[in-house]
């Protein structure tokens, strides 16, 4: 029979001193050996039993009040976000490692150390985000400790424990002429006083190399240059230096709900003045653009902005020496960037690029904009057009469209607001598209110019605002048009639709202009929507015919001669002569639906433009050449010569088409 264990006890077990901190121990805050608590000190020591036996603890013992001490920050200063213990980073490796350094650390095989004010000592790392060190674990390659600050005194590491406001002051004791704008747009960016500290002491350190650069014009084979050039790269030079001390022109401020954040910078890469890339950084600069070609390392000058939000790269025109029929000639050009595989990883390491703009640029096979899933803007435009100086024709094209296929693959952009990829040369939509999670933030769309055939569906896109399938070689409308979607522009000009869903209803920011429409129930809902909206939403080819016969189909052998002459006195070789105006009328849509009609309203204008008086012809011709819609055009010239002369009854009435009705 087994033996029961004996009742009324436990079971013993010895455990070493070394794994417990004894009960009443001084339990010390990072880097300040002898205070116990924080801001709030707590005594928790006294709501705790102490270490006794079993048989002396009682369940119903009360500890004694808990003490509280509330201690009040400074105005600004705030505790920092919660943090792990300090305690979980010291290590004990001080009898392998060297001595102190300048810095106060200790370094061996790359790593860093640093000593404490309690004796401690702590690995550390530069946080990437801040420049300041952190506490880190042997097994991390991030810092995910404590911020470190040296005591300038003592030399020795301590944990912060509140985040101090930056000051204006604190800037003007670098940057003595700092005005309060742009001070408060240097606090925007860095609003914590230690790391604003160590920008402004790179700030001061970098304005010395600022001063020892060579400034040099580049000289390029064939290339003209001239003394507005060398004046430009000095101005160049000039806001370089402005904006390295966060001091810019006001074009130069960058706003954001009304409070100035940055600056924006230009730059003209042909006129470059500098040889060498200049390891500094310009945090200051958030808006960037770029022109022409230069010579850049993708990798230092990238890094020279790293709080960039914007960034356009786009050509640069210029002037070469050239040859024609044994003459020296100077010719236009236009330099263009080359972007290449090797940028595109550089644009991935910008944390806050939400705009990416890229036009007329040179852009190898291997570039993609893959792994940019920040992005709120994405502008690839007129990019299809291959480097003038490499490849054939044929090849050129293949290249770029092999590109352009892999380059417009969006997936995983689930901040994307606009997507412009106009006259890119692509014949795939962007992969990724029509994914839910990209497509219901889209608000901008933009792919006319390019050979698709197929238009996306609009079933996701909740949130769009304007479509350009412009000159697509779309033959139907995209489906998931509403009355909601797009909001405000739809334009589907220059394809080969030919009629138009009932479904859809015609409204302001339609452009179906240059589409063969010749469905007649489509042309005359044509017509009742530009009476609604004002706009000219479908036009079609003009005519050819510059004589009266345009005018003159059916009209009664008598009246002939007569019209005929009325015309003459009005026609010329001029394009602005009245007759050719009025020819305009040929591209809308009553020209193919109501002919007869507006036949009759095109002869009683010229009736009464050639009986018009002075005064009221000027007006009328005023009409003739500002009025940019044809419809538009004959409306308003008939609503002034009836306002010019209400008495006259010989008017024709042109009532309004009915709108037609579908079976």
């Amino acid at each position: 029979m087994p033996v029961k264990p004996p009742r009324g006890g436990g079971t013993h077990v010895d455990v070493p001193d070394s794994l417990h901190r004894a009960a009443d121990a001084d339990i010390s805050l990072h880097g300040h050996p002898g205070r116990t608590g924080v801001d709030v000190n707590f005594a928790s020591h006294h709501l705790l039993p102490r270490a006794e036996s079993s048989s002396d603890a009682t369940l119903d013992a009360i500890p004694p009040a808990a003490a509280v001490v509330v201690r009040a920050l400074a105005e600004g200063i705030r505790p920092p976000a919660t943090q792990p213990s300090l305690d979980n980073y010291v290590t004990n490796a001080r009898a392998i490692l060297p001595q102190v350094n300048s810095e106060g650390l200790r370094v061996i095989s790359r790593r860093t150390y640093a000593d404490l004010v309690n004796g401690d000592l702590v690995p550390v790392a530069v946080d990437p985000a801040t420049g300041l060190y952190r506490a880190r674990r042997p097994s991390e390659l991030l810092p995910s400790g404590p911020v470190m600050l040296r005591d300038v005194h003592s030399g020795l590491w301590y944990a912060r424990e509140v985040v101090e406001p930056t000051t204006r002051e604190q800037i003007r004791k670098y940057l003595p002429d700092t005005t309060d704008e742009d001070a408060d747009a240097f606090i925007a960016r860095f609003d914590d006083k230690d790391v604003a500290e160590l920008e402004l002491k790179h700030i001061q350190l970098g304005l010395a190399q600022l001063d020892s650069t060579r400034f040099d014009l580049p000289i390029s084979r064939g290339r003209i240059s001239s003394d507005k050039e060398l004046h430009e790269a000095r101005n160049i030079w000039a806001t370089f230096r402005q904006l390295y001390r966060w001091q810019g022109q006001p074009e130069q401020r960058v706003y954001r709900d009304g409070r100035h954040v940055g600056f924006k910078l230009e730059i003209d890469l042909t006129i470059w003045p500098v040889q060498k890339p200049l390891s500094l950084k310009f945090s200051s600069v958030i808006s960037l653009t770029l022109r022409g070609h230069g010579r850049l390392d993708p990798d230092v000058f990238c890094a020279q902005f790293p709080n960039l939000e914007s960034l356009t790269i786009t050509s640069q025109a210029i002037e070469v020496e050239g040859r024609f029929q044994g003459w020296n000639v100077i010719e236009r050009a236009y330099s263009k960037f080359r972007l290449d595989s090797r940028f595109a990883e550089q644009l991935k390491r910008f944390p806050r690029l939400q705009r990416l703009h890229l036009q007329d640029c040179e852009l190898t096979s291997d570039f993609s904009v893959r792994g940019l899933a920040r992005l709120n803007e994405l502008w690839l435009c007129n990019t299809f057009e291959a480097p003038v100086n490499s490849l054939d024709m044929q090849m050129r094209h293949q290249e770029q469209v092999t590109f352009l296929q892999v380059a417009a693959d969006i997936r995983g952009m689930t901040e994307l607001r606009v997507l412009d990829l106009s006259r890119t040369g692509i014949h795939l939509l962007p992969s990724g598209l029509e994914a839910i999670d990209v497509a219901s933030t889209l608000e901008v769309l933009k792919l006319g110019g390019n050979p698709l055939s197929t238009s996306p569906s609009l079933e996701h896109m909740t949130a769009l605002q304007e479509l350009d399938l412009s000159n697509t070689r779309l033959q139907r409308f995209p489906e998931g048009i509403t009355d909601r979607i797009p909001a405000r522009e739809l334009n589907l000009a220059d394809n080969h639709i030919r009629s138009i869903p009932e479904s859809v209803e015609l409204r302001a920011g339609f452009n179906l202009i240059g589409n063969p429409i010749m469905d007649p129930a489509s042309l005359r809902r044509l017509i009742r929507a530009r009476v609604e909206t004002g706009t000219d939403i479908w036009l079609g080819q003009e005519s050819s015919d510059v004589t009266a016969d345009l005018w003159l189909r059916n009209v009664p052998q008598e009246q002939i001669a007569e019209k005929q002459a009325l015309w003459d006195r009005h026609n010329a070789a001029m394009p602005l002569a009245v007759t050719g105006i009025l020819r305009r009328l040929s591209r809308t849509p009553e020209f193919h639906v109501e002919r007869p009609l507006l036949q009759r309203r095109v002869w009683w204008f010229l009736e009464m433009y050639d009986s018009a008086e002075v005064n009221e012809r000027a007006r009328l011709d005023a009409i003739l050449y500002t009025e940019t819609s044809p419809g538009r055009m004959l409306d308003r010239l008939e609503n002034e010569i009836r306002n010019y002369d209400g008495g006259r009854q010989s008017q024709p009435l042109h009532p309004l088409p009915k709108r037609p009705r579908f079976e």
